[in-house]
């Protein structure tokens, strides 16, 4: 079956033969009380690579966020995006449960962020994933200078773009170079105010997460944090992967990151002539990211296509929109091949005459195809 429901954008894979050898799977010991001579080299290497001062490791972004929201509930505002992912929603939701009521803001919007930042009476903490609605990149510096304007600083769940995005970004490379993620390509230096908390399980396919940033709030962090002194740290197997996706991205990073690029042009053009063609109703937004939503003109036509690329030899992923309809995930990896995306296409092709009839009277949704170059998009 050729998956595309896997999220290993860059296709780094570690097999046990290639991790080599530990002498215990974790060390027994809360993080807090020292971790492992693995955990402080991943977080060194981390930190190098996505241009901050200090860095941390942990089991996930849930660990992190529970730390990160404590330390900033004693001293900061919290001011989150109103679609923040789950999991650094749950973070925040224990801080309502402790006394302290999160901000939010409407989502992807700097005039309304301004707006509520004239509220706030302590320095905010500005909440926000890496990218807006439609796969576009936030645009950091602006949050960071409405941040820094009143003594505070900005969180970003960067897990969507650490090892996609990196420095330099251009037309041609519209990306950037290196995978470091968002302070890399939006300029930024390791002085700012910017906390990056991201998973390593997309692109690096390793279980773990870093928290990447000021060294004296990192430190406090790491000290301080509830899940550092109350939960185990990450384990030897998933530190030793870490480590060695550091070495895969150094020598092969950008490689992999072009024939990723590659397969997503392929798909989105194939995408474009399906939907002039047999599938008139196909809705995406078609961001230049791993992950392609697509909706059709029913809830019952997304969810038999998705059952008709299964029965072809194709693994997808249903996902549950904000309005409770379905969309189809497709996940492209730099490990897919031109006959891999030729398949998806012809399998999609195929199953069009066999979905159900759309709705007589359903008013077409444009198919929208964004601008690679673009990097940021437009305030609302």
């Amino acid at each position: 079956m050729i998956d595309f429901a896997s999220a290993h954008y860059l296709g780094i894979a570690h097999p046990s033969a290639r991790l080599g050898s530990y002498a215990a799977l974790t060390t027994g010991t809360p993080a807090a009380l020292g971790g492992a001579p693995e955990a402080r080299r991943l977080a060194a290497e981390a930190a190098a690579m996505q241009g901050c001062e200090a860095a941390m490791v942990a089991p996930s972004t849930l660990h992190l966020a529970i730390d990160v929201f404590d330390r900033l509930g004693r001293t900061h505002a919290l001011v989150a995006d109103e679609t923040l992912y789950p999991v650094m929603r749950w973070g925040l939701e224990r801080m309502r449960g402790l006394g302290m009521t999160p901000e939010w803001f409407r989502h992807g919007s700097i005039r309304d962020l301004a707006a509520r930042l004239q509220g706030v009476t302590r320095p905010p903490a500005v909440i926000s994933d890496a990218t807006r609605h439609g796969g576009v990149p936030v645009p950091l510096a602006r949050l960071v200078a409405l941040a820094a304007g009143r003594a505070g600083l900005v969180v970003i769940d960067h897990t969507q773009v650490l090892g996609l995005l990196g420095a330099q970004p251009t037309a041609g490379a519209p990306w950037g170079h290196g995978g470091g993620g968002l302070l890399a390509y939006a300029g930024l230096g390791a002085d700012q105010p910017v906390l990056l908390l991201a998973s390593w399980a997309k692109a690096f396919g390793a279980p773990l997460a870093t928290l990447c940033g000021p060294a004296a709030l990192v430190h406090d962090i790491a000290r301080d944090g509830p899940t550092q002194s109350h939960c185990s740290p990450a384990s030897q197997a998933a530190l030793l992967a870490g480590l060695a996706a550091v070495d895969v991205n150094r020598h092969e990073g950008d490689a992999r990151r072009l024939r990723l690029l590659e397969r997503l042009r392929q798909l989105r053009a194939g995408l474009l002539w399906l939907a002039r063609t047999c599938l008139p109703d196909l809705q995406a937004g078609l961001p230049l990211h791993p992950v392609q939503q697509l909706r059709l003109g029913s809830a019952a036509r997304t969810r038999e296509l998705h059952a008709g690329l299964r029965a072809h030899g194709l693994r997808s992923a249903l996902l549950r929109q904000a309005d409770g309809g379905p969309a189809l995930a497709l996940i492209v990896r730099a490990d897919h091949d031109v006959d891999d995306i030729d398949a998806l296409l012809a399998a999609m092709a195929a199953v069009a005459d066999r979905l159900p009839t759309p709705r007589r009277g359903a008013a077409p949704v444009p198919f929208r195809d964004s601008r690679e170059g673009q990097h940021h998009v437009q305030d609302r």
